[in-house]
């Protein structure tokens, strides 16, 4: 029986279904290979573990993922002791609602929960993908498709976020998902989406404020709605699993920001740039002005958007860079989000495909030959956290100029 007569017989459910099968067969076979060569043979994925750890204290143990027991506790499954002042805390650092996504993966051990947790990770990172070329209408061949496919997933942020079991890939596909659904209009399921988004708040302090911005400003409040319900259904349910979790994460937070200081000592990426391109005692007020320019240039862009004098998918762009410029702590990881901005990039210039080849594989082989050469022991170079928002930067602004780059935020 022919691929079309099987199609033709199975229908469209049968379809899916079949098209589900196959999905489920090759993650449990990207499972047990994982499982197999890497995750029963070296434990990693330091990332995931305080994360699967604080989630079995809250689940399974009835403790406190922000307390100093469970802290030691992940340090002691990390470290195999406790940690140094001048070591990464390693707490668990994230709003509770994050708990609701581990979950699953924490009812298993370590070594099987990350090899469940990698395989998910890279097959989100490729229903990501799929989801934004469903959104700029971009058709590639199945050829070009694999290329880009593999592209995405060991572009030097995706690959990291993998290595380590971030939970950035998680946050890409929401934000991505919600673009898509704003675009066929489903305009609750979108702020419901962007609610979940938060698990991550620091990938996403600007893009959920300005997407909900682009949908109040024609008097249609269902994304907001969507987003204001589904918030307070994760912040119930979340005081309902462990109340005062907020104070307990707050105060976790200022402890983040000091022992995290030991990566890149708190400095943005805008502060490590300026430091690159100025004398030392200018570094300070250079950077606070640089980046004072760039939120007030955001600020007109946003103004610009909301009157329809500004083309929304650009600003959405200008957006996603910002979020990784400004704060004094970002990690590589987050600049997954970047794939956003870059892929409708390279989609405005598909005709051009010795372009779009040459931009792509001088992202992929620039960021890791840079990171190869420059790494210090574990430590990344503190070039690594600005180069490639810059280079979306660039992207962005060219987009403006000439108006070449496929539609992310379209809002009916």
């Amino acid at each position: 029986m022919t691929g079309q007569a099987l199609g033709d017989r199975l229908g469209g459910r049968g379809r899916a279904i079949v098209v589900v099968a196959a999905i489920v067969a090759v993650y449990l076979i990207m499972v047990y290979g994982t499982y197999q060569t890497f995750t029963s043979q070296i434990p990693s994925g330091n990332d995931f573990y305080p994360r699967w750890r604080g989630t079995r204290a809250v689940f399974l143990e009835g403790k406190d993922p922000y307390s100093e027991e469970v802290t030691l506790e992940i340090q002691e499954g990390i470290y195999g002791r406790p940690a140094t002042e001048d070591e990464d805390q390693v707490a668990f650092a994230y709003p509770l609602h994050v708990t609701f996504f581990v979950l699953p993966f924490a009812l298993l051990s370590y070594p099987l929960a990350q090899a469940f947790w990698l395989s998910a990770l890279i097959l989100t990172a490729l229903a990501a993908l799929i989801i934004v070329l469903r959104t700029l209408d971009w058709h590639l061949s199945p050829a070009g498709l694999a290329g880009l496919a593999l592209w995405t997933v060991l572009l030097y942020p995706t690959a990291r976020s993998i290595m380590l079991g971030q939970i950035s890939i998680i946050v890409l596909a929401l934000v991505a998902l919600a673009l898509w659904t704003l675009k066929l209009g489903h305009k609750t399921l979108a702020g419901s989406l962007l609610a979940l988004s938060t698990i991550k708040p620091q990938m996403v302090f600007l893009v959920v404020p300005f997407l909900l911005l682009m949908t109040v400003r024609r008097r249609d409040y269902r994304t907001l709605a969507g987003f204001l319900g589904v918030m307070g259904i994760l912040l119930v349910v979340s005081w309902l699993v462990l109340p005062g979790w907020i104070p307990s994460f707050v105060t976790g937070l200022s402890s983040y920001r000091s022992y995290t200081d030991i990566y890149r000592g708190g400095t943005s990426p805008i502060g490590y740039l300026v430091a690159g391109l100025v004398p030392p005692p200018l570094s300070g007020p250079m950077t606070l002005a640089v980046s004072l320019g760039l939120g007030i240039s955001l600020a007109f862009a946003w103004f610009g958007a909301v009157t329809d004098r500004v083309d929304a998918s650009a600003v959405f762009s200008y957006t996603v860079v910002a979020t990784l410029l400004l704060p004094g702590e970002t990690g590589t990881t987050n600049q997954v989000l970047l794939l956003l901005p870059i892929i409708a990039w390279l989609s405005g210039r598909s005709r051009q495909r010795w372009l779009v080849s040459l931009v792509a594989i001088g992202l992929f082989v620039g960021l890791w030959a840079l990171f190869l050469l420059t790494v210090q022991g574990d430590l990344e170079h503190p070039m690594m956290v600005f180069l490639l928002p810059i280079a979306t930067l660039v992207m962005v602004f060219l987009r403006a100029s000439n108006d070449m780059a496929g539609d992310l935020l379209v809002v009916k």
